[in-house]
C-alpha cells in the first residue's frame, strides 16, 4: 500500500522527469561549437550555509552499487573526464570514462537524436578527444559532479534526453526479468529487476549513501533467498514513480525532524484539506485547536460530517548505509485524523501559570524529557550529546498522536529518572506524564488542574509534599538545601517515610509562623490544610512502594498543588498593587 500511495503521489505532482534526481554539482563542463577549447570551472550555491556546496539540479540518473553504470549528460568526473584522485584506482576511472563515452555514442546514434545539435555537439566533443583538452583545476575530486554545457545551454536539457535515457534506463534494470503484473498500478508489463533511482542521503537521517526504500542485491536480503524484485514485481514506470514520490514527500515543506532523533516524518494528503491537524502538533494554533477541543460540545460535525473522502498519510523513515527503513506508515481518512489530534490535546492538557495557554508543541514536550540545567535555567538542547533524551521519542509520540494509542511504557520511565536526578517539574513533563495516565486508564483518572476530590493515595502524598515544601519556605525562607531536596526523590518510590517526616518537621516551622503576628493567620490556615491533606490519606491504604503509575500521581498530585499556591500567590500580589495604586475599587488602566 505505501508503494501505492507514493507512485500516486507521484503522478498527483508531476513536476519531475521520468529517471531523474536532485544532485549536487560541483562542476561545469563547458563545450563550444565555435572551436574555443573546453573549460571545467567550478559551480558553487551562494545560499548555502556550508562553504564549497554545489549546485543542486535535477539530472538523469540511475541506481548503481559496485557496477559501473553511467548517468547521461551529468555525472562523476571519473565517469565524464576519466580522472582519478588519491583515493580511485586509475583502472576504474578509465573504466567508467571508456563506459559514459560509450553511452554519449549511442546516445547521438538514436534516431529520438538525430536532429538533437546538443547531442550531437557531446558526441562529437568525445570523438575528437576533447577530455585531452581540459586542464585540471585545483581541489576535484573524482566522485564530484559534472554538468555538460554546450554554448552556455546545459545538456540535461536536450530534447532527447527523456526519451533516450527512458529507454537506456529500461535496458539495464529489466534485468532479463520477465512481464508480470505490477504489484502498483495492477498492470502486465515487463517488470524491474532492481529500482531505478535513489533517495538523496540529506534527505534520511542516519543513511551515509543515498538510499533506496527497495533494494534486494544480496540473497540474504530477499525473500527464500533470491536476489532482485521477483517478489516485489514492479513495472518500469512505478518503480521510478515510487523513488520519485518519495523525494516529494520528504523535501517538502511536510516534514519533521529533530537533531540526535533517529527518524524523519513526512506527511501528504490525497486532496487539500480545510486545516493540516498533522502540521497542528509541531507549530499549534490557539484558534484552531480552541475550534477543534470545542466542536464536539457545540454540535459540530468533523471533517465535513465524517464524509470527507480526503485521506492522510504519514511516513517516518531512517537510514542505514544505503537503504531506507521505514519506520512507521499511517494511512487513515481525514474525520479520523481530526478525531485523534483533538484526543491528543484533551490529553496533553494541564494547568499553566496565567499567560502561558498556548498549546503545547510536540518539539518542546521532546525537549523537556532531556537533561535539565539548572545553571542555565533550560533544557539541553536537542542536539547535544549528554541531553540523554531517547532517540525513538520523536516518532513514538507522533505514533501516539495520529493512532489515538498510548505512550511507550518505557517514556514513564524515562521521565520519572530525570525528574528523579534534576529535580525538575514542569508544564511539559507533567502533560507528558498525565498523557501515559489517561492513555492507560481513562481521561477522568486525572485532571489537567488540582482535583480536591481525587483520593489517590499517590496524588493525596504529593500534594501534602507541595503543602510541606509551601510550610518550610514561608517560614525559613530560601534555605541552602531546602525539605524537598533531601526528600523528593525518596518520596517518589517510598512515599510514608517521606511523609511521615515532613509532618513532623513541619510542627517547628509552623510555631515560627505562630510566633509572627503577622503570619498567625497563615499559620493557622497552613495547619488546617496540613491536617485536612494527612487525615484525608489515613483514610486510604498507603502502599510501601509506588509503581511507576503511581510515582506519575505523586508528581502530578504535586504539580498540581503547586499551580494553585502560584495562582493564589499572583492574584494576591496584583490585589495588593491595586490597592496600592487607587484603593480597592480602582480599575486597571487597561482591560
Amino acid at each position: 500500500m505505501l508503494v501505492k500511495r507514493l507512485v500516486d503521489h507521484a503522478q498527483r505532482q508531476g513536476t519531475s522527469k521520468p529517471f531523474h534526481r536532485e544532485r549536487e554539482l560541483h562542476w561545469q563542463l563547458e563545450i563550444s561549437t565555435a572551436g574555443r577549447p573546453p573549460l571545467l570551472t567550478r559551480v558553487t550555491d551562494p545560499a548555502a550555509t556550508r562553504p564549497g556546496r554545489g549546485v543542486s539540479r535535477q539530472v538523469p540518473a540511475v541506481v548503481r552499487t559496485v557496477g559501473i553504470s553511467p548517468n547521461l549528460a551529468a555525472d562523476d568526473i571519473q565517469y565524464v573526464l576519466g580522472w582519478a584522485d588519491e583515493k580511485t584506482k586509475p583502472e576504474r576511472a578509465a573504466s567508467c570514462h571508456a563506459a559514459f563515452v560509450d553511452l554519449v555514442t549511442r546516445w547521438a546514434a538514436d534516431p529520438a537524436a538525430q536532429d538533437d545539435t546538443l547531442a550531437q555537439a557531446v558526441a562529437a566533443f568525445y570523438q575528437q578527444n576533447g577530455p585531452h583538452g581540459v586542464a585540471e583545476p585545483e581541489g576535484w575530486t573524482s566522485k564530484q559532479g559534472v554538468l555538460l554545457v554546450v554554448d552556455g545551454v546545459p545538456a540535461t536539457e536536450a530534447p532527447s534526453v527523456v526519451p533516450y535515457w527512458s529507454t537506456e534506463v529500461a535496458r539495464r534494470k529489466a534485468g532479463g526479468a520477465a512481464t508480470g503484473l505490477c504489484l502498483s498500478c495492477g498492470t502486465v508489463a515487463p517488470l524491474v529487476d532492481t529500482v531505478p533511482g535513489k533517495v538523496p542521503k540529506k534527505l534520511v537521517p542516519g543513511a551515509s549513501n543515498d538510499a533506496a526504500l527497495v533494494s534486494v542485491n544480496e540473497r540474504v536480503f530477499g525473500y527464500q533467498l533470491t536476489t532482485g524484485l521477483t517478489h516485489t514485481p514492479l513495472c518500469m514506470v512505478c518503480a521510478d514513480s515510487m523513488t520519485t514520490g518519495l523525494v516529494a514527500v520528504l523535501s517538502s515543506d511536510h516534514t519533521s525532524s529533530y537533531a540526535r532523533q533517529d527518524s524523519k516524518l513526512a506527511w501528504w494528503y490525497s486532496g487539500p484539506p480545510e486545516t493540516d491537524w498533522m502540521a497542528q502538533l509541531e507549530q499549534p494554533d490557539p484558534s484552531a485547536v480552541s475550534r477543534l477541543l470545542t466542536s464536539p460540545h457545540e454540535g459540530k460535525a468533523v471533517a465535513n460530517g465524517g464524509k470527507d473522502l480526503t485521506r492522510f498519510h504519514a511516513l517516518t523513515v531512517s537510514g542505514n548505509i544505503a537503504r531506507i527503513m521505514v519506520r512507521d506508515w499511517v494511512e487513515m481518512p481525514l474525520p479520523e485524523l481530526e478525531r485523534n489530534i483533538r484526543s491528543w490535546f484533551e490529553d496533553i492538557e494541564i494547568v499553566r501559570a496565567r499567560g502561558h495557554d498556548r498549546p503545547l508543541r510536540l518539539w518542546t514536550l521532546v525537549l523537556a524529557t532531556g537533561r535539565w540545567q539548572p545553571k542555565l535555567k533550560a533544557y539541553a538542547e536537542m542536539g547535544s550529546k549528554s541531553s540523554r533524551r531517547p532517540e525513538r521519542l520523536h516518532r513514538q509520540l507522533v505514533a501516539t498522536a495520529l493512532r489515538n494509542t498510548p505512550p511507550p511504557p518505557e517514556l514513564r520511565h524515562h521521565l520519572l529518572a530525570r525528574i528523579t536526578n534534576d529535580g525538575r517539574v514542569d508544564a511539559y513533563r507533567a502533560a507528558l506524564l498525565r498523557l501515559s495516565l489517561v492513555r492507560q486508564y481513562g481521561k477522568d483518572h486525572v485532571m489537567p488542574g488540582l482535583d480536591e476530590t481525587n483520593t489517590d493515595p499517590a496524588y493525596l502524598c504529593g500534594r501534602i509534599f507541595t503543602l510541606l515544601q509551601r510550610i518550610q519556605r514561608t517560614a525559613l525562607g530560601d534555605v541552602n538545601t531546602s525539605f524537598a531536596d533531601r526528600h523528593f526523590a525518596g518520596a517518589l518510590s517510598k512515599p510514608d517515610q517521606a511523609v511521615t517526616t515532613g509532618v513532623r518537621e513541619a510542627q517547628p516551622w509552623l510555631k515560627k509562623l505562630w510566633r509572627d503576628k503577622t503570619k498567625r493567620g497563615l499559620s493557622v490556615r497552613l495547619d488546617r490544610e496540613l491536617a485536612r491533606m494527612t487525615t484525608l490519606l489515613e483514610a486510604v491504604a498507603l502502599p510501601a512502594r509506588f509503581t511507576t503509575a503511581q510515582q506519575s500521581c505523586f508528581v502530578l498530585g504535586y504539580y498540581h498543588q503547586k499551580a494553585r499556591y502560584d495562582e493564589e500567590m499572583l492574584a494576591a500580589l496584583e490585589k495588593k498593587n491595586k490597592e496600592a495604586e487607587g484603593g480597592p475599587d480602582a480599575e486597571p488602566d487597561t482591560p
